[in-house]
């Protein structure tokens, strides 16, 4: 019967480990995904902010190329209208596949 008990208490603490070693691997996964997530969204954000200085500059080079400025930001306009439309067809393959790929890769890495 003492032998039962002590596989009972053995049993017991193990159950009690693997819960704790679950929340810290849990805690360790969830903490990679978000700051991996907050890194894309500020590299993102400067990667906008020069994308946006160089459209200003390519748009008013492009107005004085062509002598009127609403041609060259309409120049400007354009290929960002045909930017936009690329990424819309092929959405899957350059922005929800690499992501899914990522959180799976985070969540699910054998260590």
């Amino acid at each position: 019967m003492e032998s039962t008990g002590e596989a009972y208490g053995y049993a017991k603490a193990y159950v009690e480990q693997q819960i704790e070693y679950t929340k810290l691997d849990l805690a360790e996964r969830l903490s990679t995904a978000i700051s991996s997530s907050i890194t894309t969204i500020v590299v993102l954000q400067l990667i906008f902010f020069v994308l946006g200085f160089f459209s200003l500059a390519l748009g008013l080079y492009l107005g004085l190329r062509f002598g009127s400025y609403v041609q060259g930001f309409l120049v400007v306009g354009g290929i960002y209208m045909a930017v936009t439309l690329a990424i819309i067809l092929f959405r899957r393959p350059l922005i929800t596949n690499p992501i899914v790929s990522r959180i799976i890769k985070i969540f699910f890495e054998v260590k």
